[in-house]
């Protein structure tokens, strides 16, 4: 069991790896292959805001809004979204995700369709919710971390 335990984190880290390299390649072979895996990921955020503004796609993605600029700028250029300045207040930013990009997003989505599916093949129903409320308690004490680590 101790030669298991030891080995944890860096199975955690091949599955978190693998299925970062898995997902690229999907992206790569779909009808969008012009999209980075980072891109994809932009576009999936401004679709689980209720408002889509630069700064709180930035925040949900915890990167700078200058670099989240750098990126919109390329996604707009290829098509997937579109930017609108806010009639009340010209300082704030909309993004919109065009069809093209409601169709990649579809395509992202099954890719997750599947890769849960896979996960939860080797799970048995009966620790489903032991393995769900244990990542539950990493992703707390993580950003627990990350609090302290930035103070």
């Amino acid at each position: 069991m101790d030669e298991k335990k030891n080995n944890l984190v860096d199975s955690i880290s091949t599955v978190f790896k693998l299925a970062m390299k898995v997902q690229e390649d999907y992206i790569k072979y779909s009808r969008f292959p012009e999209l980075s895996m980072n891109e994809m990921h932009i576009i999936e955020a401004v679709s689980k805001q209720q408002f889509p503004t630069m700064t709180n796609v930035a925040k949900t993605l915890k990167i700078t809004v200058g670099t989240l600029t750098t990126n919109v700028k390329t996604i707009v250029n290829k098509g997937f979204l579109t930017r609108e300045r806010s009639s009340v207040d010209h300082r704030v930013t909309y993004l919109r995700i065009t069809d093209t990009g409601y169709q990649a997003l579809e395509v992202h989505n099954q890719f997750h369709k599947e890769l849960s599916a896979l996960y939860s093949k080797h799970i048995p129903d009966e620790r489903i919710g032991w393995v769900y409320d244990t990542i539950e308690l990493v992703i707390d004490d993580l950003k627990e971390y990350e609090k302290h680590l930035k103070s």
